[in-house]
């Protein structure tokens, strides 16, 4: 017999997991602005910019994790198809999501590199703007916008 998860604990990590995403969603926003607004003008990238995408590296971590319990641990949906392998499931959250998320994941890690090893203020601006900004997209395209609730009040 199968053990169900707890869904008092589920329901509020999937809170948690829906709610961070606009963390996310504005702190890539955020950190698109200042890299965008850093090539016009000679700012430094070490005050703001580096700080604002640094946070935006955090907020992806997290979201990663409770992505992570969720689909491993908590979620009724997955946990029972992962021991039930002949139960078809909705691929977007079974698949498509997590590879995306994942994915972006390891490209926010990758783009605080290639950003941090350019040489000169526009160069750092420039990076993150290109990478960061794939980074962005990415996320933006996996998340479940008409599935979920906007906010939670």
């Amino acid at each position: 017999m199968q053990q169900v998860p707890n869904l008092g604990l589920y329901r509020w990590a999937l809170i948690a997991h829906s709610d961070w995403r606009w963390v996310v969603v504005i702190s890539g926003l955020a950190t698109l602005i200042s890299a965008l607004s850093g090539l016009s003008g000679e700012r430094p990238w070490a005050g703001g910019g580096a700080k604002l995408a640094r946070f935006f590296g955090v907020a992806v971590d997290i979201q990663v994790l409770l992505g992570i319990a969720l689909y491993l641990f908590l979620s009724p949906l997955t946990t029972v198809a992962l021991a039930n392998t002949t139960m078809p499931l909705p691929a977007f959250f079974t698949a498509l999501h997590p590879a995306v998320m994942f994915t972006a994941f390891i490209v926010v890690h990758v783009s605080a590199v290639l950003v941090r090893r350019a040489r000169t203020n526009a160069g750092h601006h420039r990076r993150a703007l290109i990478f960061y900004g794939i980074t962005w997209l990415m996320l933006l395209s996996a998340v479940p916008w008409g599935m979920r609730p906007w906010f939670r009040v």
